[in-house]
């Protein structure tokens, strides 16, 4: 008779998990699609791109097309587009659209324009890291998708040259600048140097083209060494933003710093245990560090009301603790989510807490998408929704590692 209430027990608290876990699918996939949908006013159906400036109703606000906002959509369009086969077909124009009109070439070989439309410069002289490398992201999760070695030959053209322009060989990592003209910019290594190669670009290119994973590893291996080493600040329980060219951290009066890049470095970290190429030693390394950082960036004052399920404020004083900014920002806390996810067992209360202040604080029920910023009592800040680097990226990555954490969970 114990021996029957047990399987019967057993038997319900599946069942529960699974229709759990199928109503979260559901409500993910929904959210996917009415990110997406809000930037239909933006799409040009004749020529497969979207606009990228856009106002909080949809709107377009002029003709410009940023590569990043851009190439942001195609990473959504692209993982959506199992929800909605029209994604797929959109993300396959818009990428056409990107390859074709906002891809230049230099004597170092191809980049990303930062922008076209009116008033954009014609001869791009600076290059920053953030643009080159998500004005990837976009095309490596369509080739995840399609698996087109012509896409894929293309994305190795602009993935040789951004590793010739920002790549140090003699101190390791990548410089966050480069000149045309001057080559690579002195003092301009910082975090996102270290981290968008990977998180933009090359971790997912590992995961899809696995023919070439080899050059990748070195690259992201190099990395993540240099950042267990340089980047969280003990002391100040905070991570180091900038570097000089020996990646020694660079302090200044006016630091600033934001848990949402906490929260970013600390997801880098607990992912790194699923590369099989890092050594046991390095992935339990790294992901100790992340989980001690996700639990120091809890335990600070930079939740309103000192309540997680109120969120954070967007921007502090390293030194001091103050809190400079009060708004909070969308995408650092898609960041603390995705950070979340990968230790969610052990911080349950805290993830549900801010998964329900996310869902019911920046998406906009009434006009569609999610708002960029609300004020501290939670109330939304009216700013364009379609912005340079903004369109469906954080929101629609964030419920990709989501989906994917709590899949884990149910088997």
């Amino acid at each position: 008779m114990q021996y029957t209430l047990l399987l019967l027990s057993l038997f319900i608290l599946v069942s529960c998990q699974q229709a759990s876990n199928n109503a979260d699918a559901q409500f993910y996939a929904t959210s996917m699609e009415q990110s997406i949908h809000f930037f239909d006013k933006a799409y040009n159906a004749d020529q497969g791109f979207y606009y990228s400036e856009v106002n909080h109703l949809g709107q377009i606000e002029s003709d410009r097309v940023h590569t990043v906002a851009l190439s942001r959509m195609i990473y959504g369009l692209a993982y959506a587009a199992a929800v909605n086969a029209e994604f797929a077909v959109r993300a396959e124009k818009a990428a056409a659209f990107q390859l074709k009109h906002m891809i230049a070439e230099d004597k170092d070989g191809l980049y990303y324009k930062p922008a076209i439309g009116e008033g954009e410069q014609a001869e791009q002289k600076v290059f920053d890291i953030w643009q080159q490398a998500y004005g990837a992201c976009g095309l490596t999760e369509l080739y995840r998708h399609t698996g087109d070695e012509m896409l894929l030959h293309q994305i190795h053209r602009l993935n040789n040259a951004f590793i010739k322009r920002f790549q140090d060989k003699a101190n390791g990592g990548f410089y966050g600048l480069y000149d045309a003209e001057e080559g690579q910019v002195s003092g301009s290594k910082t975090i996102q140097s270290l981290m968008y190669p990977i998180t933009a670009l090359m971790g997912n290119l590992w995961l899809a083209d696995i023919g070439n994973r080899e050059q990748y590893e070195t690259i992201i291996k190099e990395h993540l060494a240099i950042a267990y080493k340089s980047v969280w600040n003990d002391s100040l329980q905070w991570v180091n933003t900038r570097f000089d060219d020996n990646w020694q951290p660079v302090y200044a009066d006016g630091d600033m710093v934001s848990p949402g890049h906490n929260f970013q470095f600390a997801a880098l970290m607990l992912r790194s245990a699923n590369w099989s190429f890092l050594s046991d030693q390095e992935r339990s390394d790294y992901h100790k560090l992340g989980k001690t950082i996700v639990k120091a960036t809890l335990e600070k004052n930079i939740w309103a009301g000192q309540e997680v399920s109120q969120g954070f404020f967007e921007a502090i004083n390293p030194h001091t603790g103050e809190v400079l900014y009060r708004n909070k920002s969308w995408w650092q806390h898609c960041e603390a989510l995705i950070a979340l996810s990968f230790i969610k067992d052990e911080f349950a209360d805290e993830y549900q807490q801010l998964k329900d202040f996310y869902f019911g604080t920046f998406i906009d029920t009434e006009h569609g998408g999610e708002w960029a910023k609300v004020d501290e009592d939670n109330q939304p800040l009216v700013e364009p929704k379609g912005q340079k680097g903004k369109s469906v990226y954080h929101h629609i990555e964030m419920l990709r590692f989501l989906s994917e954490a709590e899949q884990k969970t149910s088997h």
